[in-house]
């Protein structure tokens, strides 16, 4: 007989991966500057929001005991989507708050979009790195 089976719908030690840590900071930042958007850039909360339920739905896929199936290569494709659409929105979410208004709140709006849209960035490179496109550096093959 084998250890006993944990209870429970969701596996909370995925959370203590570096792809888990960097989807919750993702999801936090998200949530803060869709908190901070509403006043300053009302057109730009929509994508925004859009992008901070992806990040939920995909944070919870990775926290799920059981997570759903999908065919080869479509989960790897979704999580660099979500990535490059992330970058793309908080970019212009940073540059529409900036734009719109040059009060203190507009101000903290495009650094949290800054810092978030560089944060999925960082997202991107890592998938594509490590997920999509595994050991083909250039630089590390001989010739």
């Amino acid at each position: 007989m084998g250890p006993p089976e944990p209870s429970g719908l969701l596996e909370l030690g995925a959370l203590r991966t570096p792809r888990g840590l960097l989807l919750a900071g993702e999801l936090a930042l998200s949530g803060g500057v869709v908190a901070l958007l509403a006043p300053p850039a009302p057109p730009t909360l929509a994508p925004a929001l859009l992008q901070t339920l992806a990040g939920a739905a995909a944070l919870g896929g990775l926290l799920l005991r059981d997570p759903p199936r999908l065919p080869p290569g479509y989960g790897t494709c979704l999580d660099l989507l979500r990535a490059i659409s992330g970058t793309l929105i908080f970019l212009v979410a940073a540059l529409v708050a900036l734009a719109s208004s040059r009060d203190a709140l507009a101000a903290t709006t495009f650094t949290f979009s800054l810092l978030l849209a560089l944060v999925f960035a960082f997202d991107t490179f890592v998938t594509f790195r490590t997920r999509v496109a595994p050991g083909q550096d250039p630089d590390m093959e001989g010739g």
